[in-house]
């Protein structure tokens, strides 16, 4: 039931910055270091390996925070073990990447250009670097990928107990009507990815690097100033306010408060940004879309 996330030329570069940059420890999830050595001796982090620092990135850390909701609500590990084998190993072995990388260049409807289309091909060819990719690209990461994507769409991660299957709903609002009609006796948990992907980017955003990767020069710079400048208000409003303003106050914790912004709202592109500093602790951002 899971789709096939369409790429454009752009795809791999961006979500690419995505992955390889960690910034995420598990303390920052409330997860203890022996309790992620248990895990992974168990096998229910078969995604991870871990930097000098124990660092995660978006896609680790996000799956990490589900075993942990699943865990805390009672899923044995061994239950655990065959959902993770499920969701990282199985793939791998289904060569699903192969799959998303001709469908890519097959659709129809396709966002890459015919250089974009040569590059996958090329891709293809060369089994070290697909059997990198086959790690990478899965139903599950297509999922967090789908989520910063499109936002305004329902993205969920379903799993049934009894069954120990599991499914990605990825921005399709009719997936979860055919899930209960398939599943009417049996317990669906449905972890909604939204705000656990919003968690790990707002703990991203505390990070002390000068620029995040994956965030466009704009969110870059709005970030710098909510984050590094420390000002007790900042008021973010587009020109043309098609968009909702956003007051971002000492009150708040800031980064969150940024993250949350972030994923809700998509700034276009050719976006100017106009800061105008009304003091030392008041900054006013505007974003000019014309």
């Amino acid at each position: 039931m899971s789709k096939i996330l369409i790429m454009n030329d752009e795809f791999h570069i961006e979500f690419g910055k995505l992955l390889f940059h960690k910034n995420i420890l598990p303390k920052d999830l409330n997860i203890s270091s022996r309790q992620v050595s248990y895990w992974k001796s168990k096998n229910l982090l078969p995604n991870l390996e871990y930097n000098q620092h124990g660092k995660m990135n978006v896609l680790e850390a996000t799956w990490m925070s589900i075993i942990k909701e699943l865990s805390d609500i009672g899923i044995k590990t061994q239950k655990l073990e065959q959902l993770s084998i499920d969701v990282w190993v199985k793939p791998r072995h289904e060569k699903y990447a192969d799959r998303v990388l001709k469908d890519n260049i097959n659709f129809k409807r396709s966002k890459l250009s015919e250089g974009g289309k040569n590059t996958l091909r090329e891709n293809l060819k060369d089994e070290m670097l697909m059997n990198t990719l086959r790690g990478e690209i899965t139903p599950f990461t297509d999922l967090i990928k789908s989520c910063l994507i499109h936002k305004e769409q329902p993205h969920a991660f379903i799993y049934i107990p009894e069954t120990n299957e599991h499914k990605c709903l990825l921005g399709d609002s009719k997936l979860l009507e055919k899930l209960h009609a398939l599943y009417s006796n049996k317990t669906l948990i449905s972890i909604p990815i939204f705000n656990k992907v919003g968690k790990m980017l707002s703990i991203d955003l505390k990070s002390n690097e000068k620029d995040l990767e994956y965030l466009s020069s704009i969110e870059n710079q709005i970030r710098n100033i909510v984050i590094f400048k420390r000002p007790k208000v900042v008021e973010i409003a587009f020109d043309d306010n098609h968009i909702k303003p956003r007051t971002i106050t000492e009150k708040h914790i800031k980064h969150e408060e940024l993250a949350d912004y972030f994923m809700k709202n998509k700034i276009p592109k050719g976006t100017k940004l106009l800061i105008d500093v009304r003091s030392q602790d008041n900054y006013k951002l505007t974003l000019i879309t014309k």
